[in-house]
């Protein structure tokens, strides 16, 4: 399987993380559904998850709003979070371009100390907030799309 497309429906706090053996595991309480290349995922609100997809990954989507998460040793060819209201997302161990995509919204990204990136903005009226010393030459890009929203990038 390449590709996670994981749809979160309301407040949660979820857990994501790459497994060396190429499995997938999720709770009981979460619909999960694949074929041949895709699988999809779907949380409800007011759930704490724990889900464990193959550490490379190709393509991960998150659909988010106003939830915390958490994501280690994973790394993917693409991380799209699609997000509504205020999300954190602390990450750990983690290779691949990030795009975080908002509209009149707020995020909180929490790296690891010595994590090499570097960041773009695009879209209208969006700022990021950053003062951890960026690495041009990285393949780690975090990405803020969307209109009127404020990425905050901090070290935990």
């Amino acid at each position: 399987m390449k590709d996670y497309d994981i749809k979160v429906r309301g407040r949660c706090e979820i857990t994501f993380f790459g497994t060396d053996n190429d499995t997938i595991i999720v709770p009981s309480n979460v619909k999960f559904d694949s074929d041949r290349d895709s699988a999809d995922i779907d949380i409800e609100a007011g759930s704490n998850v724990t889900i464990g997809i193959p550490c490379e990954a190709e393509h991960v989507e998150l659909d988010v709003m106003d939830s915390n998460i958490s994501i280690k040793d994973l790394s993917f060819e693409k991380l799209e979070i699609d997000a509504k209201g205020r999300i954190e997302v602390k990450i750990e161990n983690v290779k691949g371009p990030i795009d975080i995509n908002m509209v009149s919204g707020e995020a909180v990204l929490k790296v690891p100390e010595g994590y090499s990136f570097r960041t773009n903005r695009e879209g209208k009226n969006n700022f990021i907030e950053c003062s951890i010393p960026q690495d041009i030459s990285t393949d780690n890009v975090i990405e803020l799309n969307g209109k009127n929203s404020v990425l905050k990038i901090v070290t935990t």
